[in-house]
């Protein structure tokens, strides 16, 4: 795009919180990774402050999202797997900066990130909502996708120039004093790993054909049942095509970057880079890509660069342990936006105070019943009969501390890792370190305890029908295992066609 005139200064900070769904930390150059996957957040990274122990606070993109808006844990808001949607009534990014003198945009295409249309939606309260990948939508030159399929992406590219077009005709053009909040989802790193050229021929492995790469993919529910499992070489392969998306979407990012650079606002915006999970990728039995039902680092480490320099100095590295429901109050301290409902309902941290020392003993990690897991499993599987899917009827909570995780399991099956020695966490050794253990599991519990909790009958999201089968739902609640508390329906012609289907 062309160079255009910087807006007047605002006597508020711009934000740009850039949301890399799907993406974890461990595959970031930023931190540590041999392939030099992220070079535009790398240098974002080195004029401002890299947190290096951010964690989410569940396994995916929903509570995930719930948590990053109203600053609450999982259990603090009640969305999550076995009930999948955040109820209303819980003060949220998007109304508190609009009530507060902002502008306030989500571009997203992941209606469990965000979903204007849907009052169970994880995000609501922002003033716009543009599904950039809507054909209504038009491209904006020259961030146009190309014609040739090969070099598709999931829409990032088009939503960099829609952002643009946003901030001209807003802020730009209108020349207006007005500061403005932008939420950007890109979903690049989420399976299937569908990378576009040049990034998909720089990651895949010599000899590997891209045809032979997508040939090897598994899918979330199916590879965590046991329905298709994968092999070593093939998680070799999709880890491959993982770093090129990864590698694509830091391209977009800073694309978006060099433009706030040419409109003369980028020094005068808060920039966030994060990611709301990370994918596991064959290191776990039962826990495939982001599932959700587990709590490991290879899901909830996820990355979180901010580049602000009235705030952060350049090349800063803060280690204390920090999770995504600290952006919120860390974001109306930095705006200076005094909201008292909104700041009683916070349960996160202030970033600014996890740069001069620790702000939590541990990390909160949790992850409700994976119902979510069980239906999609006997949904999505081709021999749902013979499938046992019990396993994701387990409440998780995690306190994870700077060397070592604890999780509570409601089945008994309780797990500690030394993640120093074992960060795959393969090695349980609740047996060896029992007194850790104990005193791990008394401390999660005060915090637990101490904290305003929201738990909710089973529900699954209203306006999700895709995945939907109601002879499935019918089967979970006859086990129990789906539990709207209402009455389970009965349909004699459904039984019929259980019966025939399985040859009764």
């Amino acid at each position: 795009m062309a160079k255009r005139v910087s807006h007047p200064p605002t006597s508020r900070s711009n934000i740009v919180l850039f949301m890399m769904d799907t993406q974890g930390a461990r595959n970031m150059h930023c931190y540590g990774y041999r392939r030099p996957t992220t070079p535009n957040i790398d240098q974002i990274a080195k004029e401002g402050c890299l947190f290096e122990n951010h964690f989410v606070t569940a396994p995916w993109t929903l509570p995930v999202h719930a948590s990053m808006f109203t600053g609450r844990y999982e259990s603090g808001h009640g969305a999550g797997a076995q009930h999948e949607g955040l109820e209303p009534g819980l003060p949220q990014m998007g109304e508190v900066f609009t009530k507060n003198g902002y502008r306030t945009v989500a571009l997203c295409n992941n209606g469990w990130a965000y979903d204007s249309g849907n009052p169970w939606s994880a995000g609501t309260g922002f003033e716009e909502h543009i599904r950039y990948g809507a054909g209504n939508v038009e491209a904006v030159a020259p961030y146009v996708p190309s014609d040739n399929p090969d070099e598709r992406d999931n829409g990032s590219f088009k939503a960099v120039g829609v952002a643009c077009k946003w901030i001209d005709d807003n802020v730009v053009r209108s020349r207006s004093k007005k500061p403005f909040l932008m939420f950007v989802n890109c979903t690049e790193p989420h399976d299937v790993y569908n990378p576009p050229e040049p990034w998909r021929s720089r990651f895949l492995p010599e000899g590997v054909t891209y045809e032979q790469a997508l040939a090897a993919k598994g899918g979330q529910a199916v590879t965590t049942i046991g329905d298709k499992p994968l092999t070593i070489d093939d998680w070799i392969v999709q880890r491959a095509l993982y770093d090129a998306e990864t590698a694509c979407l830091d391209h977009r990012i800073g694309c978006l970057a060099e433009e706030l650079k040419q409109r003369g606002v980028y020094d005068d915006t808060i920039f966030i880079v994060t990611g709301d999970h990370g994918d596991d990728q064959g290191e776990h039995t039962h826990y495939s890509y982001h599932s959700q039902n587990g709590v490991y680092d290879s899901v909830c480490k996820t990355p979180l660069v901010i580049r602000y320099p009235k705030a952060f100095k350049p090349r800063t590295r803060c280690k204390e342990l920090v999770q995504i429901n600290d952006l919120l109050p860390t974001l109306m301290e930095l705006c200076e936006i005094e909201d008292e409902e909104a700041r009683a309902s916070i349960q996160g941290e202030s970033l600014l105070a996890a740069l001069t020392g620790p702000t939590r003993e541990f990390a909160l990690i949790e992850a409700q019943r994976a119902i979510h897991v069980m239906r999609r499993g006997w949904t999505e599987a081709g021999t749902p009969a013979d499938l046992d899917v019990r396993f994701a009827n387990v409440w998780y909570k995690a306190a994870r501390t700077k060397t070592h995780k604890y999780i509570w399991a409601s089945n008994g099956a309780d797990m500690l890792f030394d993640l120093k020695r074992d960060p795959d966490e393969r090695w349980n050794l609740i047996e060896q370190k029992p007194q850790l253990a104990s005193k791990l599991c008394k401390a999660l519990e005060a915090k637990l305890i101490s904290m305003e909790q929201r738990y909710y009958v089973d529900m699954f999201k209203p306006t999700n029908t895709r995945s939907h089968q109601p002879a499935v739902t019918r089967r979970l609640q006859a086990w129990g295992l789906y539990q709207t508390g209402t009455v389970a329906p009965y349909d004699p012609a459904e039984q019929v066609r259980w019966e025939q289907e399985h040859g009764k």
